[in-house]
């Protein structure tokens, strides 16, 4: 997109500006179009001006052989100053209430002089929703949501953008090709039951369909409120429950007897320091490998504190962490954590400091752990420190605390509110756990392996 379009005012914030094509400016009333973008962030600036740049081409282009969407019918009628009007409200209006319903339509009628279809429809009245497809309406959902990818580099937004897209696709696979626009709510538990099937054959697991019927839900949604506001939406209560007797399909925590053999097989590895050092923060703090990744120096905590920690926050590298709010906080750094946070703390991780750099560092380390601990993943490392801290006898809210998830109720800055010393001794304690596990494991007798049960318990 030209930057002709972001202009920068006195105040600092950008604002979107576009020529309005001669032969439309009698349609239009003016010369320019101007709008706020809300931002002083250069970048921010043109995520927000694109959708703004295709809606205004589209309408400028816009003659007797454009299709009537309801996004071309919303913006017309909006420029003209005339009602939007479902089909059944004006099937329903007395004689005296159509004409009043039509007035400012005549009105706006009598300044155009040479009205396109779209303008004669917006004024004549109601016109029936085209027909969208699931992934027709999910293009219209990206178009709408530019808020769910700002400050996303191109990669990272191609990345989140096609995540979603495959619950769309899955949809048209499932259901084919129906019209959402005339979707019902039968339809709705009819897409959620054939998912159930599915996990119950085993061809997905229970967590992947949950967050597919939750996508799509998402785009149907935003589109309705955006487009169709008359439209009941459909996937209200739609579900997709567990007895518990289903596995959700989340991934798993590393085992004690598979941390102790990857951290033999690392030590004996190649791998650079700058991965061994993000791991061990990983391991003894739960952060996820893209929160320590985009850490900066500032993001250290080191000298001059009593307890040493970083700040998983917003910096040069991020707006925000996820989907920030309990995802910001600050963690204790203990152990071998804090001896790998010492040699990076004056510069950050700057191999792995750039987009993608958190998934080529989770590709390296995954060789590597499958070689010991066959379907885990770097990600196990937090989930065992979920368990580490949960059977060492954490309360939920310190636990989210530090794993930065939300705690109801609770709406502190940084997790739930807990000062450093009291995460301190958590975390402390639920180290203290593993060690005194992989203490028992390495007094095993040797020729007996460590994750089996003892001959004299399993009898």
């Amino acid at each position: 997109m030209s930057l002709d379009y972001i202009v920068q005012r006195k105040s600092g914030n950008y604002s979107f500006r576009i020529t309005v094509p001669q032969a439309k400016r009698a349609t239009f009333g003016k010369r320019e179009i101007w709008e706020s973008l809300k931002t002083k962030d250069r970048k921010e600036a043109i995520i927000k001006a694109a959708p703004l740049l295709d809606r205004y081409t589209k309408m400028f282009q816009a003659d007797e052989n454009t299709p009537l969407t309801m996004p071309l019918m919303q913006e017309t009628r909006a420029r003209l100053g005339v009602p939007s009007l479902a089909p059944e409200q004006i099937e329903a209006a007395s004689v005296q209430d159509y004409v009043a319903m039509m007035s400012r339509g005549i009105r706006a009628l009598e300044k155009i002089n040479n009205p396109d279809t779209a303008e004669v429809v917006a004024i004549g009245g109601a016109v029936e929703p085209p027909a969208l497809d699931m992934l027709q309406l999910f293009d219209r959902f990206v178009e709408l949501s530019g808020d769910k990818f700002l400050g996303l580099d191109k990669r990272a937004r191609d990345k989140k953008v096609n995540r979603y897209k495959a619950a769309a696709t899955d949809f048209v696979a499932i259901m084919g090709e129906i019209d959402v626009v005339k979707m019902t709510a039968q339809e709705a538990f009819e897409f959620a039951a054939k998912l159930t099937n599915r996990v119950a054959n085993e061809e997905i697991e229970l967590e992947t369909a949950q967050k597919k019927l939750q996508h799509v839900g998402m785009f149907v949604r935003k589109v309705f409120q955006s487009d169709y506001p008359t439209k009941t939406y459909p996937f209200k209560d739609a579900k997709i429950e567990s007895s518990g007797a289903v596995e959700t399909g989340k991934r798993r925590p590393f085992t004690e007897p598979e941390i102790m053999a990857f951290n033999d097989k690392l030590e004996q590895s190649d791998a650079n320091d700058e991965l061994k050092a993000i791991l061990a923060i990983a391991e003894c703090t739960g952060a996820s490998m893209k929160e320590i990744c985009l850490l900066t120096e500032s993001d250290f905590h080191i000298e001059g504190v009593d307890y040493p920690f970083i700040t998983i926050g917003p910096n040069k590298h991020r707006k925000f962490v996820k989907t920030g709010k309990s995802r910001h906080r600050d963690l204790p750094l203990i152990g071998k954590a804090l001896e790998a946070a010492k040699r990076y703390a004056n510069t950050g991780f700057q191999r792995y400091a750039r987009p993608g750099g958190a998934e080529a560092l989770s590709a390296a380390a995954n060789k590597l752990i499958q070689s010991v601990a066959p379907g885990a993943t770097t990600y196990s490392f937090r989930h065992r420190f979920a368990d580490l801290l949960r059977n060492s006898g954490c309360v939920d809210t310190m636990k989210n605390s530090l794993m930065g998830h939300h705690s109801p109720g609770m709406t502190m800055r940084y997790g739930d509110g807990y000062d450093m010393p009291n995460k301190h001794k958590a975390l402390k304690k639920a180290l203290a756990l593993a060690e005194r596990k992989q203490a028992k494991l390495k007094n095993q007798t040797p020729n007996r392996q460590p994750n089996m049960p003892d001959a004299n318990n399993a009898a």
